[in-house]
């Protein structure tokens, strides 16, 4: 989905057929960052067309504070201290134990090569909290990524 913006100068950024590179996909990946978010996190930060506004974290691969310290080191690794992660919550939405499946991609999530932690601390903000803000700030504008399957009982 490219944007059209007009510029002071008279430039139109258009669809890219133009000749002309498209704006930026404002883009909010929530992730349980297991070995394959981990990969496709690492895709969308060479990514031109994508500007990041930060990442949302929920059980799976592994529990909720795993998946953020697993994005917040992936951010670190990346070069993009600077992204802010938000943490969601850490069980079902209808109640009870979350399933995370630690056996598939490892007890750390990333092939239990056991990083040392980050050195980023997550925003205040819950993820619940950070979604509305942004989509508030850039109504329309940005693209929600979930990238695990939501396992709700």
């Amino acid at each position: 989905m490219a944007t059209l913006a007009n510029h002071s100068d008279g430039a139109v950024n258009g669809n890219g057929c133009d000749g002309m590179r498209p704006l930026p996909e404002k883009l909010i990946i929530d992730t349980d960052p297991g070995i394959d978010d981990s990969m496709a996190i690492m895709m969308a930060f060479q990514c031109p067309e994508v500007e990041m506004l930060g990442f949302t974290t929920i059980f799976g691969n592994v529990a909720t504070t795993d998946a953020t310290q697993n994005a917040l080191l992936l951010c670190e690794i990346a070069g993009r201290q600077n992204l802010p992660v938000a943490e969601g919550s850490p069980e079902p939405l209808k109640g009870g134990e979350p399933r995370v499946a630690d056996f598939v991609h490892g007890k750390d999530g990333l092939g239990n090569i056991f990083l040392p932690p980050p050195t980023t601390k997550k925003i205040e903000k819950s993820a619940c909290e950070f979604l509305v803000e942004k989509v508030s700030e850039y109504p329309g504008e940005v693209t929600l990524f979930f990238v695990k399957s939501y396992g709700f009982k």
